[in-house]
């Protein structure tokens, strides 16, 4: 039993990394079910069955055991059930929600693998558990991308446990030790290979309605809780408008499952906070799912997300009473780092700057707007007061996006429809369209702000709450909300932003109508502003310097083991470690030797040493010397190593010659 309890323990240790590839804490507990499960099955099955029998039945077990967890998830029989769910887990979020069927195949791998290793146990020299974690530890690293255990801790428990057990029941074979080291050193430092880039994530053609026409619904229904949170106090998004043809804005209709490969069209930034909330949702419906950030993670296993924006869907629909957990990262960059950003070029943004047939009077609206702005922060500050100023939030305002309402919502004729009036819709909308005029990337976000916590510890999110704010994306920091509604009156950058203002004070009240014959805008080429690319610091040197240690630190761990099992020996013992000790020293004998015959070559306590083990071997008394010969041992090694110099000795304790010996 200590064998397959050692089995045990050293395969838990190895799914560690493995468990993290999904979220939350329920993978580990499913893995190690399955470890003692196996072990347990294999022990009491090995008296009365061979292995070849045991295999043959717990495999298909684990196997069809895995395809009935499943089989509602994934549609088809046990083999598309099983043949389709490992390219499930690779084109699901990273880490995976712990669902059913993302979680079945790592559950079955992981008893199948002990399995294996529990039937190896009636060999002499334990070769499969060492293997088998060798190969639960991979599996680990590929699913998470080399992320699970970055600092080799796992890999070096790994090593511990496998070290422990070889000392306490067998001989450790040299070729799997220096396997089993190896990948404690070079697979957590190495570049990982991705796994995910061979399975092409699917990706799914979702009609989602553009919800900026439900601004002004949701505003009608004030007191109406569309669902409730509880986590940091951020603001939710709903859904992340990109595509403006000039009369509206589209969403985007294709959407992957989250955690695929692919990478947003432009990189996220720098400086990131990462939040986690929990959603329960009431009202809301449709099939847009709130979030906070760029989402990481979801626990809703079909949830889809744009790669671009990270907004999510959920192609079924929202219904009240779902509940869920988001993960996700905002970026927060500093003042400083704002104030000297640049904006991208390249065709990536050009999604982002796009205006088709842009008129006149908006493109020389922007112009002056900007005109004594240094940078493109600044000109985002400014163009902030520009749409805010003379302009009120008016929830009964007309609702649209097109040149001609927004137009109306900055030129308008004081009493007018619309003329100077505006839900939020408008407020971003004619916030975007200036901004792209001036070459700033920008898109539109539908959301709610952050609200009060209650005394329950959730924040109660109703339809007055509902909103949009435009988006500036920055060179090296990522997406920046900005808020003409309120202008600077709170946000991280509210100082920031009223530094900006104070300069440009003379020139940010923007006239009430634009001049009739403005010439045509020739737009400048958006700033490129390339920042230093720090290459990333490559890990093979390290690993290089390292793997010439690794051959040393093995060969002294073998060497001990094999000290520990000649120690357990009792005189034959201490008789073989002289052998060995003759053996580094140059001084073999030959094979036709009796012991005494060796003995009478070697100084004065060898003798003694040789009668005592050859009693050991041959007397029906057995080994009855005690601890005698291992103190004759080392007064026979003292006096050999007298006559060899230093040099020579300090390889004495890696020589490989004694491990072939019996």
């Amino acid at each position: 039993m200590k064998r397959f309890a050692w089995s045990a323990v050293l395969l838990a240790v190895a799914a560690v990394p493995l468990a993290q590839g999904w979220s939350g804490v329920v993978a580990y507990p499913v893995f190690a079910a399955a470890i003692v499960v196996a072990h347990a099955l294999v022990a009491a099955a090995e008296s009365r069955f061979g292995g070849g029998t045991v295999l043959s039945v717990l495999l298909p077990v684990g196997l069809f055991g895995g395809y009935f967890a499943a089989r509602g998830a994934i549609p088809g029989g046990p083999l598309e059930v099983l043949r389709d769910s490992v390219p499930r887990l690779l084109t699901a979020a990273r880490p995976a929600p712990p669902s059913v069927d993302l979680l079945m195949p790592g559950a079955v791998l992981v008893f199948c693998v002990a399995v294996l290793a529990a039937v190896s146990l009636r060999g002499a020299r334990l070769l499969g558990p060492p293997l088998a974690a060798v190969a639960l530890y991979a599996a680990g690293a590929l699913l998470t991308g080399g992320q699970a255990d970055p600092y080799g801790l796992v890999a070096v428990g790994v090593v511990a446990v496998t070290l422990a057990g070889w000392v306490r029941v067998a001989e450790a074979p040299l070729i799997l030790g220096a396997v089993v080291a190896l990948v404690a050193v070079v697979l957590p430092g190495a570049n990982a290979f991705e796994p995910r880039e061979l399975v092409r994530p699917p990706v799914a053609d979702v009609q989602v309605a553009n919800p900026l026409p439900r601004l002004a619904a949701w505003a009608a229904a004030p007191e109406t809780e569309l669902f409730r949170l509880r986590g940091p106090q951020l603001p939710v998004r709903l859904a992340v408008l990109a595509d403006y043809t000039g009369a509206s804005w589209r969403a985007s209709a294709l959407y992957g499952p989250l955690g695929a490969v692919d990478a947003p069209d432009l990189p996220p930034g720098q400086r990131v906070e990462e939040a986690s909330v929990e959603f329960v949702v009431g009202a809301l419906d449709g099939t847009w799912l709130p979030g906070v950030g760029r989402t990481v993670s979801t626990s809703i296993g079909d949830a889809l997300v744009d790669a671009d924006s990270g907004a999510l869907v959920l192609p079924r629909g929202l219904a009240p009473g779902l509940r869920y957990t988001v993960r996700g990262v905002v970026d927060q960059p500093t003042d400083e780092a704002l104030a000297a950003a640049g904006v991208p070029g390249g065709p990536a943004v050009r999604r982002y700057l796009a205006l088709p047939n842009l008129p006149t009077e908006l493109a020389e609206y922007a112009r002056r707007g900007v005109e004594s702005a240094r940078t493109p922060y600044e000109q985002a500050v400014a163009l902030e007061q520009v749409v805010r100023l003379d302009r009120v939030p008016d929830a009964e305002a007309p609702t649209g996006s097109s040149y001609a309402r927004i137009a109306q919502f900055l030129f308008g004729a004081p009493g007018s429809t619309g003329a100077g009036k505006g839900t939020a819709e408008q407020f971003a909308t004619a916030y975007a369209v200036l901004a792209r005029a001036v070459g700033l990337p920008t898109r539109v976000v539908v959301g709610f702000p952050p609200v009060p916590e209650g005394p329950d510890g959730y924040r109660v999110v109703r339809g007055i709450d509902a909103t949009a704010w435009p988006e500036v994306y920055f060179d090296g920091w990522g997406w920046i909300p900005f808020d003409p509604v309120s202008g600077t009156d709170s946000g991280p950058s509210a100082a920031a932003k009223r530094e900006v203002l104070d300069r440009l004070a003379s020139i940010t009240a923007s006239p009430t109508t634009p001049p009739t014959d403005a010439p045509p805008l020739v737009q400048p080429p958006a700033p490129v502003v390339e920042p230093p690319v720090a290459a990333e610091p490559s890990r093979w040197p390290v690993v290089l310097a390292v793997v010439p240690v690794l051959p040393v630190v093995l060969l002294l761990a073998l060497r001990g083991i094999r000290r520990s099992r000649l120690r357990r020996a009792g005189a034959a013992g201490a008789w073989r470690h002289v052998l060995d000790l003759l053996v580094v020293s140059g001084r073999a004998p030959a094979p036709r030797l009796a012991a005494p015959e060796v003995a009478s070559s070697l100084p004065a306590p060898a003798p003694r040493l040789a009668d005592l083990a050859d009693r050991a071997a041959f007397s029906p008394e057995g080994d009855v010397a005690g601890a005698e010969p291992w103190l004759l041992a080392r007064q026979v090694r003292r006096a050999v190593s007298r006559g060899v110099p230093w040099y020579r000795r300090v390889w004495w304790p890696i020589d490989p010659r004694p491990l072939r010996r019996r």
